[in-house]
């Protein structure tokens, strides 16, 4: 994106005192933080970039993110899968399995699906969706924990992928490169696979850099946000900024308990109840309707959420910051997997925050 940092960012390695604070008054001012520090609070994330050419015209659907999680999943069990089960229930290796530990992430107990994935898809709303031959294009990648050690998998999984491409009419197309980004937010971008040569370069998981706290921070929902209250769906007049915050700690405390972290830090106990603490300005915001089919329920599933643009302020915004920040590469909401909840972050001069 090119955007940068509106001051002088400071590296993330240790959760900072103010976030989270469960015996702060609800009416005192936190203390600016001039050291975002979550450290082994939040699981290691890294970022991919995928790119790829078209081999054939591609059509792809409103949301992608659907089409290319059923690719992805399709080619991966092809990949790892080595009992042949119909189902990862049961299966003996459903916590070593590549495929099971990505798309039917089983629970401590076992049970297929019971934690959430390690991979989140990021898709551009605004990237083409009529692709011609030659075309080339490319899709975003989060992995979480020890999913990132995993990326050989995906992009063999990728090339399967191309070679089924979308839809019954055709849509192939080839993988060319992986980049890695170097630092999250950073948009430094290295590539670590090249079709070429066909050879993984890992790279470390460098410590995080979140932004000093800005006074009003803007953001920009870019997938629907499917976001519930006491189990009733959040529409656009009842959405509040209490309700991004919970959804924001129930996604990090989950994360972190599933993919490495401390998942008391997100304990819902420890955010504000005062809502003057925390307030919800809205630019604009609605309800907008997306339509899936599931192929393993054979029917179509109605998956609408809230997109617009609105901002956080108040004194509690400082606490609340860096699982803010850190949250645009995890989402929130149901439906991250394949891209939904997505959102970014600007600042009172427009720019969209990054690390620096």
């Amino acid at each position: 994106m090119g955007w940068r940092a509106p001051v002088e960012a400071e590296p993330l390695q240790a959760m900072t005192a103010n976030l989270g604070r469960a015996d702060r008054s609800e009416h005192s001012d936190p203390e600016p933080l001039t050291e975002a520090r979550m450290g082994e609070s939040v699981p290691p994330l890294a970022r991919f970039r995928v790119h790829f050419m078209a081999q054939e015209p591609i059509r792809l659907p409103e949301y992608s993110g659907s089409a290319w999680r059923g690719l992805l999943g399709h080619g991966l069990r092809r990949t790892a899968c080595v009992t042949r089960q119909p189902t990862c229930t049961g299966c003996l290796l459903i916590h070593h399995c590549v495929y099971s530990t990505l798309f039917e992430t089983p629970d401590a107990q076992g049970t297929p699906g019971g934690a959430p994935h390690p991979f989140i898809l990021a898709i551009d709303p605004r990237a083409p969706r009529a692709l011609e031959p030659d075309a080339v294009f490319s899709l975003d990648l989060q992995l979480l924990g020890t999913a990132i050690q995993q990326m050989p998998y995906l992009i063999h999984a990728f090339g399967l992928a191309g070679q089924r491409g979308f839809g019954r009419s055709g849509g192939r197309f080839t993988l060319t490169a992986v980049e890695r980004e170097l630092t999250l937010g950073s948009e430094d971008w290295q590539t670590v696979y090249d079709a070429t040569l066909g050879r993984y370069e890992p790279l470390e998981t460098a410590a995080p850099v979140v932004p000093p706290v800005p006074a009003r921070a803007q953001l920009h929902l870019l997938t629907p946000w499917r976001l519930k209250r006491e189990g009733r769906r959040i529409g656009a007049r009842e959405l509040t900024a209490l309700d991004i915050a919970h959804a924001l700690y129930r996604r990090l405390r989950t994360l972190a308990a599933a993919h490495g972290g401390d998942p008391d830090t997100f304990d819902h106990r420890r955010l504000p109840t005062d809502p003057d603490a925390l307030q919800l300005e809205v630019d604009w915001l609605r309800w907008h309707d997306w339509t899936r089919y599931s192929s393993r329920q054979d029917a179509l599933m109605q998956l609408g959420g809230l997109i617009g643009e609105v901002s956080l302020t108040g004194p509690a915004l400082a606490a609340l910051w860096p699982a803010l920040w850190f949250g645009q590469w995890t989402h929130v909401g149901q439906g991250t997997a394949f891209g939904l909840g997505e959102y970014r972050i600007a600042v009172a001069d427009d720019k969209l925050v990054t690390a620096a």
